[in-house]
């Protein structure tokens, strides 16, 4: 099983595993906001360090050197502490959600045992900004280890040393995992078979893992994660409500930032979009150097797709980034020729329809249900709307030195065509755009600070805002099941019994009927789904091309 997976996840994946992971969408950004804190109740601190103890995380860059992949004891420790609980974290290259995912299982298990984490990179890309994100929380554990596909576990830890800590665990978990993209499965899978120790496997909210129990010999137990309505199989870190809430006042922090001196005026919005949507969101700066003593910042039109009746176009019907996505990974299935094109985000204006953050701005400025009947600025009184989003106007905030970067939006370009009317916004109204970072242990109480209409995406965040009463109210670029679950589960008023992930988590370390029935049914869905794959492709998986294998483990089909 060892040898076919790593022949599965070599060099020819690499297009197949950036397909895979954005068209199920991880955190959006590097690490700003996404992310769940760590709480009281797991016995650590998790909070963020350096410039983001500060308030809003900075930019600023490490020297190359300043991680590597290792492992490292704390205290030195040569001995590993009895009733241990193992968590390996695969962290694909499309962003750093899947270490938020782990690092949220680690933290839940930390109430009940000893963890050690060990973080398998897909690619060198994001590991510099993955073990800055997760260095405190790394720090504080008896083992942390991490590697790249390059050197592998084996590189990290040593193949004795690797074998040692798999088998002396009193439960192993992989999360988040894709089985068949990375290397590191030919390492993890023979120590399994090696130890006959088995584990447990989760993956991103929603998304399947095929027939797990062939591929890994019996030795691979499925977890279902994602939201659920009616008792269903799954469940979501509910971290952020054990969350402790800080001191911050993130209202008065952001409007320092853009001039503000009267709080009363403010309102605070969340915008937490994927990182390579960026280019989506199309703005014309009108002038560089606006503020005046107030402080430096660009005033700017944001350019929004409009119809004949200069009302914005939302096409609901427009293929999100992660249908696209997943439209060529079936054509890279039955086409060994066919080469995917990940990067599938065009301009709005291109598009012909607005993007999420134009229909922001617009429910902001002109959707009286946003703002719940407060009449501000639309009774002439003057109001400032502030919408905070990490991950646009990035190249501003990474050339201002200061690890924020402020735009004030004073007119709407309405665009029809080649046409165009700028439409200045009604007195009254003051609209900033303020790109910067939220430190992970503050977003409980960045969020309460927060008007209820929200924007989110990936798993992580979506569930941070349904959990502390927000609305996330615009479809996302992927992952639009997930977010259709919430929001109905909010409507039914059944959130509070979605699964406690970390809760199962516990109970699986803890009981064995628990263990019991989660082996019984994961064995059945992985037969079940086994079985529909057969019949999908018309051949059993000794026959099954290298993409027909991954795609099967990722959850594409059955």
């Amino acid at each position: 099983q060892a040898s076919q997976s790593a022949g599965i996840g070599g060099a020819g994946s690499n297009a197949l595993a950036a397909l895979l992971t954005a068209s199920g969408s991880s955190e959006g950004g590097d690490g700003g906001g996404g992310g769940g804190p760590a709480t009281a109740a797991a016995g650590g601190s998790s909070g963020s360090s350096g410039a983001a103890a500060a308030g809003v995380a900075a930019d600023a860059k490490p020297a190359a050197s300043a991680f590597a992949p290792v492992a490292r004891t704390a205290g030195g420790a040569t001995e590993l502490p009895s009733g241990y609980v193992l968590v390996l974290t695969q962290v694909l290259p499309d962003g750093l959600g899947d270490l938020i995912f782990g690092e949220n299982a680690v933290h839940e298990l930390q109430v009940i045992a000893p963890v050690l984490w060990i973080r398998c990179y897909t690619g060198k890309e994001n590991f510099e900004a993955g073990e800055r994100l997760i260095a405190e929380t790394a720090s504080a554990l008896p083992l942390s280890a991490s590697c790249t596909n390059e050197g592998g576990l084996a590189a990290a830890l040593g193949r004795d040393r690797l074998r040692t800590v798999w088998a002396g665990a009193r439960e192993r978990f992989l999360a988040p995992w894709i089985f068949g993209l990375s290397t590191h499965e030919e390492a993890l899978l023979g120590v399994a078979e090696r130890t006959s120790k088995p584990f447990w496997a989760l993956t991103e909210y929603g998304r399947g893992m095929g027939n797990i129990h062939t591929y890994t010999g019996g030795l691979g137990a499925m977890i279902p994660t994602g939201w659920t309505v009616q008792g269903e199989p799954g469940g979501v870190f509910k971290s952020i409500e054990r969350a402790t809430r800080t001191e911050t006042n993130w209202r008065q922090r952001f409007s320092e930032h853009c001039g503000i001196a009267d709080l009363s005026k403010v309102r605070l919005w969340w915008f937490y979009s994927r990182k390579d949507d960026e280019k989506k969101h199309d703005f014309r700066v009108l002038e560089e150097n606006a503020g005046g003593s107030s402080g430096s910042f660009r005033q700017v039109a944001k350019v929004v797709p409009v119809g004949t009746d200069s009302k914005i176009i939302t096409d609901a019907q427009e293929k999100t980034s992660g249908e696209k996505l997943a439209e060529q990974l079936f054509q890279a299935a039955n086409d060994p020729n066919f080469k995917p094109n990940p990067n599938v985000a065009c301009a709005e204006v291109t598009a012909g329809c607005a993007g999420q953050l134009s229909q922001f701005l617009w429910g902001v400025l002109f959707d009286p249900a946003y703002t719940k009947g407060d009449q501000r600025g639309r009774d002439g009184t003057e109001v400032v709307d502030i919408v905070v989003a990490p991950n646009v106007m990035t190249q501003w905030r990474e050339a201002s030195g200061k690890g924020f970067a402020v735009a004030e939006v004073t007119q709407l370009d309405l665009v029809r065509g080649t046409t165009c009317k700028e439409e200045p916004l009604t007195r009254g109204r003051r609209l900033f755009m303020c790109s910067a970072k939220v430190p992970r242990a503050e977003m409980k109480t960045f969020l309460e600070q927060c008007e209820e209409r929200v924007f989110t995406t990936g798993d992580q965040s979506l569930a941070e805002a349904m959990f502390l009463g927000k609305i996330p109210c615009i479809k996302p670029d992927a992952k639009v099941q997930q977010w259709q679950l919430a929001l109905l589960a909010r409507a039914m008023g059944t959130l509070s019994s979605v699964p406690d992930l970390g809760a199962e988590l516990r109970r699986l370390v803890e009981e064995d009927a628990a263990r019991s029935e989660a082996r019984k049914r994961s064995k059945e869905r992985s037969d079940d789904l086994e079985k529909q794959m057969v019949a999908q492709i018309g051949a059993p998986p000794s026959a099954w091309n290298p993409t027909q294998h991954v795609l099967s483990r990722a959850g594409m089909m059955g």
